[in-house]
């Protein structure tokens, strides 16, 4: 075999692959649920783009839009991390987002709702002046209304 011919069939190898490699990423492209760039939830939000499930709204919400942000009882600094919680459009339910910790859906009963997990019970009062969430009966995070 000459070099000519030689070079001519590693080209056509080399295409051949590179049509190949090229085909079998668009097939993965086209029939995943995610593309490389997003990740996408069970739930079908994406988080990539800010997007959270949010049970008490049945939909995929973007939390700093839709959430009410509660501040740290106790601090000052501007920094701290929030607790963020989205009531859905019946007031009956909230998803309650805090840092670190723990996320759940909540059932109001006259404007209270309680939950445990491990060793802590966690109480969130929506009263007329403040929406107070308790842990162990101390305030850890408010917003006055």
């Amino acid at each position: 075999m000459d070099g000519k011919k030689a070079y001519s069939t590693f080209n056509g190898v080399m295409l051949g692959f590179l049509i190949l490699i090229a085909l079998s990423l668009a097939a993965v492209l086209l029939f995943t649920k995610s593309s490389v760039f997003s990740k996408i939830d069970e739930h079908g939000c994406n988080n990539s783009g800010g997007y959270t499930f949010s049970y008490a709204k049945a939909k995929c919400i973007k939390i700093y839009e839709e959430a009410v942000q509660l501040n740290k009882t106790g601090s000052n600094n501007p920094n701290d991390l929030k607790a963020f919680i989205v009531f859905s459009d019946d007031n009956k339910s909230a998803d309650i987002f805090l840092p670190d910790r723990i996320y759940a859906l909540l059932l109001l009963k006259e404007n209270n709702a309680e939950w445990h997990d491990n060793s802590s019970t966690y109480i969130l009062y929506n009263l007329p002046e403040k929406l107070s969430l308790k842990e162990n009966s101390e305030e850890i995070y408010y917003i006055n209304r």
